[in-house]
Formats: C-alpha cells, structure tokens, sequence
C-alpha cells in the first residue's frame, strides 16, 4: 500500500508549485493534459463517492454522518471521498489533482486561497490512498501531519477495512485541524473567552 499527500507540487514528478502555475515546469502536467490522458471526469458530489460499492449503505450512512460532524467544527471545509480502481498507468496523485481541479468540487467563489476542500481518494484496486487539500488549507497543514494521519489508517486498509479506515481519517483530520486552530490562537495571542464566540475557521 502506498500513501501519497499532494500539496503544493506536481502530483506527477513532485517538483514545487505555486497557486497560479498553469502547467509544471519540470513535466509539463496541465489541467489540458490531465483531460487528454484521463478522459471524461466523472459525476461527484459531497460526501462519499464510492463507485465500486465497496461500503454497505450503514457504512456510508456512518461516514456521512462523521462528515456533518467536521463540517459543524469547521463550517469552511468540505471534505469528499472518492472510492474507485483508477488507472494504475498514471498514479493516484494524478487522478485527484485532476478530479480536485475538474470535478466541480468548488463554486467560483471558492478557488484559489479560499478553497478549503479536501479530497481522500482510495484506489481499491491498487490498496492506494492520497489526501489533497485546497491552497486556502495548505499553509495550515503541514504535508508531515497530513502524512501522519494517513499513516494511523494503514492497518485498517490493509484489512480492506475501508468504512473505519475512512472515519479513523476523519477523525484524525479533525484533530489536526482543532490543533492547528489552537496552536494560531497561540500565536495570534487570542483569549479563550474571545475565541470561544466564533466556532468557524
């Protein structure tokens, strides 16, 4: 099993990005030639998208609700899953970065350093799993802790256990965030009595 994370790099030969590059300047991955290897981008919506039918309806049900939970912490984020076999020709981090940028995940309103998406993709097929989060996220998440968070659901996709793979994700995620929001509140010297009137990040 692999785990990838996709932040702020070429997900086809890593070398550094910024927000505004149209095309990697090592490889020359575009969202134009992700279109043309990858084809026609599939239907997805919020929430879980398991295209295999790899979970039970109750564990679908589970993980959703384990959604509406992040979502109450952190208004801002929107998290979706997609569980499918990809195309073991390109790698997994290929097929989000171009299903983040080219599944209709976000409304205009919500690109560059507002997006606050996050995108588990598991490869059933190839016992893959990567993580991608929107440039609003990313200076927030160290790809380190991203990692980690992958790493605490590795036992549980070696079991093809994939609904409590998913919510250990979940829940791990959401620890990091609370962490990190505490940790600004730190640096941003903000009182508790003050913080605690606003529960949106």
């Amino acid at each position: 099993m692999s785990l990838m994370i996709i932040n702020m790099q070429c997900p086809y030969c890593q070398t550094q990005l910024t927000e505004h590059c149209s095309e990697c300047s090592h490889c020359s991955l575009s969202l134009k030639s992700a279109n043309a290897l990858l084809g026609p981008v599939p239907l997805l919506s919020l929430g879980v998208n398991d295209f295999l039918s790899a979970l039970g309806k109750k564990a679908q049900k589970k993980i959703n609700r384990s959604l509406v939970k992040l979502g109450e912490r952190f208004p801002q984020v929107r998290m979706h899953i997609i569980v499918n076999n990809f195309n073991p020709k390109y790698s997994l981090a290929t097929h989000l970065f171009w299903l983040f940028n080219q599944g209709a995940l976000s409304t205009s309103d919500y690109k560059g350093g507002k997006n606050h998406n996050i995108l588990l993709g598991l490869d059933i097929d190839q016992a893959n799993c990567a993580i991608m989060v929107g440039y609003g996220l990313e200076p927030f998440l160290a790809r380190k802790k991203l990692d980690d968070v992958l790493i605490k659901a590795h036992p549980l996709l070696s079991e093809d256990n994939y609904s409590d793979a998913i919510l250990t994700i979940i829940e791990e995620l959401a620890q990091l965030m609370e962490d990190t929001c505490k940790k600004l509140e730190d640096v941003l010297n903000i009182s508790e009595a003050k913080s605690s009137q606003f529960n949106e990040y």
